[in-house]
């Protein structure tokens, strides 16, 4: 008896059973349709190749002409199997050897057997049932590991990027930019008096806080800045392809954002409502002056200092063209254009 999609309560629900030697199958095909599977049918290779294209079947019979994997056969089947991904079951003539099996299934790189009598449906169900079962196991497996993936990369409190993350896209970006002279601006953000509000509400409403900041950075970014959380209550932009002038720009519009955002505290908080409130630290790479992204990191840095000695909610710029005089801040309060020379 073949495997039954209904056990486990789920797929298998489809299987494509290719006949290319056009061999008498209606038993196999019968047992298949019996066990509740749909079935779909092709006696070549262009209806084999347009079945596989216009389906996801969880399973693929096949019945070669051969198994030789530089074939014409294999090289317009292959490719296809392996977009799909299903559990595949070779169907060779009586007397083929694994010695020429085995090598083409390896390069398929798919859950896939072979057994060469397509009248032995107990031999089928058998290899089949097991097929489906590494699949299953492969596809759990995955999900497990894109999860894991995800966890590795993320932020818990946030959801954004972390810190890690952060980093080797800095180094990556550093790179391309240094490679391609393309611009590369890095925003380093602190939230202000952070420490102020877990102290006077709580940890929780804290993470509130952090998460309103980070809902900020998604309203206020292109879909190919990376925000992560660098730790803490500190917060790192990277704007590939931006310059100075526009870095600044960004900034300023993530300080707006980030003013116009109110968030009432719980009721046994010693505050009433929580404003965000961030200093920004701004720094650009147009692909020479800089020996490596850690000297990116440390000019965005002191910037970030500079905004938080200059009274905080500010934003403070390194622009290599300008050298301050002695004493001076690049400070532009709340975002707003500074009254120094050299602000683009």
């Amino acid at each position: 008896m073949l495997p039954s999609p209904e056990p486990g309560g789920g797929p298998p629900r489809r299987i494509l059973l290719l006949n290319h030697r056009r061999e008498p199958v209606d038993p196999l095909r019968a047992a298949l349709a019996g066990r509740g599977w749909t079935v779909r049918s092709a006696a070549d290779l262009e209806a084999s190749a347009a079945a596989l294209r216009e389906e996801s079947p969880e399973a693929v019979l096949i019945l070669p002409l051969t198994l030789d994997p530089e074939s014409l056969e294999w090289e317009i089947l292959a490719p296809l199997l392996q977009a799909r991904g299903p559990a595949l079951l070779l169907l060779p003539w009586r007397g083929a050897a694994a010695s020429a099996a085995d090598p083409l299934l390896r390069e398929l790189g798919l859950p896939a057997d072979w057994t060469a009598d397509p009248t032995d449906l107990r031999e089928i169900q058998a290899r089949l049932r097991a097929l489906l079962r590494r699949r299953r196991e492969a596809a759990e497996l995955r999900d497990r590991l894109r999860s894991l993936e995800g966890q590795l990369l993320s932020d818990h409190k946030t959801g954004l990027f972390n810190d890690r993350f952060f980093r080797r896209r800095l180094e990556e970006e550093f790179e391309r930019s240094r490679r391609h002279g393309e611009p590369l601006s890095l925003l380093l953000l602190d939230l202000d008096d952070f420490k102020a509000v877990n102290d006077r509400s709580s940890y929780e409403f804290g993470d509130r806080v952090l998460g309103e900041l980070a809902a900020v950075l998604r309203r206020g970014l292109r879909s190919i800045d990376i925000a992560a959380r660098l730790g803490g209550d500190e917060f790192g932009v990277l704007l590939p392809n931006t310059r100075l002038d526009r870095a600044v720009l960004v900034a300023r519009r993530l300080g707006r954002l980030a003013r116009r955002t109110r968030l009432e505290a719980p009721a046994e908080a010693e505050l009433d409502e929580v404003a965000l409130r961030c200093s920004i630290g701004v720094a650009c790479f147009e692909g020479q002056g800089l020996a490596e992204a850690r000297a990116l990191f440390l000019l965005a840095n002191e910037e970030l200092k500079k905004a938080k000695r200059a009274g905080k909610d500010r934003i403070s710029f390194h622009d290599p063209r300008y050298a301050p005089p002695a004493g001076g801040e690049e400070a532009a309060r709340g975002g707003e254009p500074g009254a120094r020379a050299g602000d683009p």
